[in-house]
């Protein structure tokens, strides 16, 4: 029988070579093939348009098993936070397992600012309460920029191991005043020394400031054109500064510390452009009457002078902003009623200050433009946040529950309505859609919007604000750094796509009354979800429709948590240092009695 051919015994091709065999597709070729395939279908995927996405893909990033331990100074009221270097994640909950602990940026370490006041010294007490008000201005322009005021005494100067040599000494008034403080700062170690009446007028990205505010000064420096109102430097080279000085032979007939050191010891850095100093040279040249009255009567004059700095700390800041103020205002038609605090608060800023010399500069910018109430800095009410340093931006941004029934225009808001009616993040789209656009989902904005709200450069030329509660008018001067007139908050139609009804002649009745009635409605709307969000629920309670409204709304959630963590952290750390200095001078008036007048200080 003739035997069957065999696959691999064909004929010859007509070239005579024989054809190669088709082995078959293993099984690990297939696997990267797959692999391929998901991959190039994932990035059709995540780049749609039209799907909300997470960006930092956080199914790569370690999730932690463990809830992460609550910090010192980490809560007010139901308010919890947790500073740590991942605060730019999207969602809080990835890192704190908690849906109620916002993830902030770390704390920054204020650089301290030290200052003398001999509270000993022989004076009336309506001098002394004069002075204080002089000081409590001093603490809060500071403070506002970043830095920990810190007042000292003569406590302070005889804990100095070099008390003891200068002690023998029988130095001039003058000459010992400035030895003391010198001391009290060798005493308290590395930072600034600043005379009270240098104050901070400027921009907060000032090189000068932003250079302070590191905490590094590797030279005792001075500054040009303040003489004797500002130093820095690090602890050994102040003290061998005071032991220099404390050596030298012509001591006696000097007026001052850098009278009686080489030129090598004290470095001189160039003018600053942010500070002022209100020294009796300055005021005798731009503001006479300010010395007529400190002749006069020195407590009236120390008053007059705290206006004045007052209106020029104000002055400073609206000049750091010629394009005036932008309220933010998303769907205002329908929700402007949540914007009236932040309105009342850029009407605050924008009025001019009361001044004992009007129409004055600072005299670190005596070229200013001075406030005009003819012709205030203006107030925009875009729906959209522009990334400008010229305008100071105001929003306020509302729990995702109190904006859907203000936009529903209703109480009544069921999960059918939200799922099927609403889009996710409508605040935050709304509002970050010029500078991210359309096609980004809500956790790249709420990244974006974190950086715009706590970054460096946001923080400054912006103020975010949750519509509850209002913002305290002491948080207000502290964050600012001047006094402010209260808010003069009102339930009036303020935005500007809002009639105007009041001295209208071409409003008619009927629609004055449409639009009393809308903003009626808002009020109502606004107090009732109000209750809602401030309801907690139990652990074993049913899940309700604030907790489905906020799941629909991940992003607004968020950032709403991260604003209202953000102000109360700021608050609580300055009600911290408050407490700390309370019994020294400059401390706030009504609170505990009265002024404080102590300056025991323990050693730092």
């Amino acid at each position: 029988m003739r035997p069957q051919p065999s696959r691999y015994h064909r004929k010859p091709s007509v070239t005579g070579a024989y054809p190669k065999t088709e082995k078959p597709v293993s099984r690990s070729s297939l696997k990267y093939v797959v692999l391929a395939v998901c991959f190039f279908v994932g990035i059709l995927f995540f780049t749609s348009p039209g799907v909300d996405v997470v960006t930092d893909l956080r199914v790569f990033h370690h999730t932690p098993t463990h809830t992460p331990p609550v910090q010192q100074n980490s809560t007010s009221g139901d308010v919890h936070w947790f500073s740590d270097w991942k605060w730019l994640n999207p969602f809080s909950a990835s890192i704190t397992l908690d849906d109620d602990r916002s993830v902030l940026p770390p704390l920054k370490t204020r650089s301290t600012i030290y200052t003398f006041y001999d509270a000993d010294a022989e004076k009336d007490e309506k001098t002394k309460t004069a002075e204080n008000k002089v000081l409590l201005l001093w603490r809060r322009a500071w403070w506002a920029q970043g830095f920990r005021p810190v007042i000292l005494g003569r406590s302070e100067a005889m804990n100095n191991p070099l008390y003891e040599a200068f002690q023998v000494k029988k130095l001039p008034a003058q000459l010992e005043a400035d030895l003391l403080r010198w001391m009290a700062w060798g005493h308290m170690g590395t930072g600034i020394l600043a005379n009270w009446l240098v104050l901070p007028m400027g921009p907060h990205d000032d090189h000068l400031l932003s250079s302070l505010r590191r905490g590094e000064y590797p030279k005792l420096t001075r500054y040009e054109g303040l003489g004797t109102g500002l130093f820095s430097g690090e602890k050994s080279t102040i003290n061998a500064a005071i032991k220099e000085a404390l050596d030298s032979p012509d001591l006696k007939g000097s007026s001052s510390l850098i009278d009686d050191v080489m030129k090598d010891t004290v470095s001189v850095d160039p003018k600053p452009l942010a500070i002022a100093f209100y020294d009796a040279n300055v005021n005798a040249q731009h503001y006479k009457p300010i010395t007529t009255k400190l002749a006069e009567s020195k407590a009236q004059g120390l008053l007059s002078l705290a206006e004045l700095i007052t209106s020029h700390l104000h002055l400073s800041f609206l000049n750091s902003f010629p394009d005036g103020f932008a309220v933010l205002t998303p769907y205002s038609r329908r929700s402007h009623v949540l914007t009236q605090n932040a309105h009342a608060l850029a009407e605050a800023l924008r009025s001019c200050p009361s001044s004992p010399v009007p129409k004055s500069c600072p005299p670190n910018n005596l070229e200013c433009r001075p406030c005009s109430s003819v012709a205030p800095l203006p107030i925009t009410t875009p729906d959209q946040y522009t990334n400008t340093s010229t305008t100071y931006t105001i929003g306020t941004i509302p729990h995702p529950y109190i904006f859907a029934s203000l936009l529903a225009k209703t109480r009544d808001i069921t999960t059918r309505h939200i799922r099927r009616d609403t889009e996710r993040d409508r605040w935050l789209a709304a509002v970050t859609r010029k500078i991210l656009g359309h096609d980004i989902g809500g956790p790249a904005r709420i990244v974006n919007f974190k950086d715009t709200v706590a970054g460096d450069w946001g923080s400054a030329r912006g103020l975010w604000m949750t519509e509850d509660p209002a913002p305290a008018l002491k948080d207000i001067k502290y964050h600012f750094g001047f006094s402010l007139p209260p808010l003069n908050v009102t339930r009036t139609p303020i935005s500007a796509s809002i009639h105007d009804t009041e001295g209208d002649d071409h409003t008619t009745r009927t629609e004055k009354k449409a639009v009393a009635k809308d903003v009626q409605l808002q009020i109502e709307l606004l107090e009732a979800a109000k209750e809602v969000v401030a309801k907690t629920r139990k652990k074993k309670e049913k899940t309700g429709t604030k907790e489905m409204v906020e799941a629909w709304n991940l992003a607004d959630t968020e950032a709403w948590r991260f604003v209202r963590a953000y102000n109360a952290r700021e608050r609580v750390e300055r009600e911290k240092w408050e407490e700390e200095e309370r019994r020294f001078a400059g401390g706030e008036e009504g609170a505990t009695g009265g002024w404080r007048w102590f300056d025991r200080r323990s050693g730092e």
